[in-house]
């Protein structure tokens, strides 16, 4: 964890610095984090548009190499089959491995989500704070009693981002459901303050997936 910190430490420092400035022209902490989550989001979007076409050219490719595979399953079977795809895969440039770059977009951002947990997990910033009907930024939200609703709207974000990302491929928005429930799982009970750094962060995720670069 140290070592974890000592890496992520200036995307904490300038974190914590923007977050303090927005303190300072709002009145509101949770104001404060959604401005800091979309910031980034806003930062990171160079670096999101090489992923996402990355993904794209992946998406193509297994798309094309699995039109061909199909063709060859009608015809062959066994090692003979397994031989023509390796071959076909060599011809493409391509290997299944290669599908661990559809979550580029993902790990483009995950640097910053865990300095988020850096700086939000225990601060004092978000200490009994309130936000709309959050009672409390440093617990978790529990808007209807034992079911936190932030954690619920955070995955439900992340599954229509994939939905829309990748209408063509249902793999692909396979792994992301994966993901979401996954994050689901971890942020379920985490403060309501990180839970909305998260969502936000999403959201504009999702807004800048929907904007064609020109």
């Amino acid at each position: 964890m140290y070592l974890l910190e000592t890496v992520l430490s200036p995307i904490v420092w300038l974190m914590e610095l923007l977050l303090d400035f927005y303190a300072l022209l709002f009145s509101s902490t949770g104001v404060s984090i959604l401005l800091l989550s979309f910031t980034f989001a806003l930062l990171l979007i160079p670096l999101q548009r090489v992923a996402q076409r990355m993904e794209r050219r992946i998406i193509d490719t297994i798309q094309f190499v699995g039109a061909e595979v199909e063709v060859l399953k009608r015809e062959l079977k066994g090692e003979k089959l397994f031989l023509a795809t390796e071959q076909i895969y060599e011809r493409n440039g391509y290997h299944p491995i290669q599908s661990v770059g559809l979550g580029a977009s993902f790990f483009v951002m995950l640097p910053v989500l865990v300095s988020a947990i850096l700086l939000l997990t225990g601060s004092e910033t978000v200490a009994g704070e309130s936000f709309l009907l959050i009672p409390d930024l440093s617990k978790p939200d529990g808007l209807l009693g034992p079911v936190n609703v932030l954690p619920l709207l955070m995955s439900a974000i992340t599954i229509i981002d994939a939905k829309l990302r990748f209408k063509d491929d249902r793999k692909s928005q396979y792994r992301f459901f994966f993901i979401a429930a996954l994050l689901l799982i971890i942020v379920y009970n985490l403060a309501a303050g990180l839970v909305l750094y998260w969502t936000g962060s999403n959201i504009m995720s999702l807004i800048v997936s929907r904007i064609k670069p020109g």
